[in-house]
Parts: structure tokens; C-alpha cells; sequence
């Protein structure tokens, strides 16, 4: 039985254990941690918000044309 339970451990160390971000540029890394450090902490304050937004943009630079192309790809998928 231990040796099952230290097994199961094992297995559950190497699942969660996760390797630092390292993009091989210090200023990329620094600019990944700084955004990512957002998304990890309050991801549906800064993603709902920038979804409407774009959403809007879209609309009003092309109008039904984004209605039309939503609803062919959601006809697609």
C-alpha cells in the first residue's frame, strides 16, 4: 500500500510540477509575466469587457458584414 500511495504521489508531482516560463528574452519574459500576472488573478474582468469592446469595433467599422460572417462560421462549426 505504500508503495502505491508513493507511486500516486509521484505520478501527481510530475502532473503539477510546471517549469517556469522562459521565453529566452528577459523583456519578453518580463512582459508575459506582467500580462499573464492579469488573466491569473481576475481573467473575466479584463476578457468580457475586451470581448464587447472589440465586438463593438468590428461592428462599427463593418458593419452587417460581421453579422453575416458570425453567422457562416457559426453555421460552420
Amino acid at each position: 500500500m505504500k508503495t502505491l500511495n508513493y507511486r500516486l504521489r509521484q505520478k501527481l508531482d510530475e502532473v503539477y510540477s510546471v517549469q517556469p516560463n522562459d521565453l529566452g528574452i528577459p523583456v519578453l519574459t518580463n512582459m508575459y509575466h506582467f500580462v499573464t500576472k492579469f488573466f491569473k488573478t481576475m481573467p473575466f474582468i479584463l476578457i468580457i469587457p475586451s470581448s464587447f469592446v472589440g465586438a463593438l469595433i468590428l461592428y462599427l467599422l463593418f458593419g452587417t458584414l460581421t453579422i453575416k460572417l458570425v453567422s457562416i462560421l457559426q453555421y460552420g462549426f
